[in-house]
């Protein structure tokens, strides 16, 4: 299915609320999780990022009101949209990616940077390109 095949709610809300690749694979595996609670640290054990990065996607998605918020001993997060819309959006979104993972990161342009840059990994310079 190609990303203009993505349903008009599941583009939104990607547009909207996810930035990167990181983002994404947090938010669905916060999705999958059901009503586990989160904090950085077994975010980044799960999906093998920094702590850093796990905290700023965190962060991202309760700024974006997709998550709830308790403090314990840490800051720990679990899915719960603030409405049943943002709710179903992000479902829908989760859904999509289950189904077609290449559509969902076409319209996040992930796969395009990602391309871009394996690419430029290999790219053989010479010493006066840089001139």
């Amino acid at each position: 299915m190609p990303s203009r095949e993505l349903a008009p709610v599941v583009q939104a809300f990607l547009a909207a609320h996810v930035r990167t690749v990181e983002h994404l694979h947090v938010l669905m595996t916060i999705i999958d999780g059901g009503d586990r609670w989160w904090d950085a640290q077994a975010l980044s054990r799960e999906l093998h990022t920094s702590l850093g990065a796990s905290r700023r996607a965190l962060d991202w998605f309760a700024q974006h009101n997709l998550l709830d918020i308790r403090i314990t001993d840490d800051v720990r997060y679990q899915f719960r949209p603030g409405t049943e819309e943002l709710r179903l959006a992000a479902l829908a979104a989760a859904d999509a990616f289950h189904t077609n993972p290449i559509a969902v990161l076409q319209v996040t342009g992930a796969t395009r940077r990602g391309m871009r840059d394996f690419a430029d990994a290999f790219r053989i310079r010479r010493d006066d390109d840089d001139r």
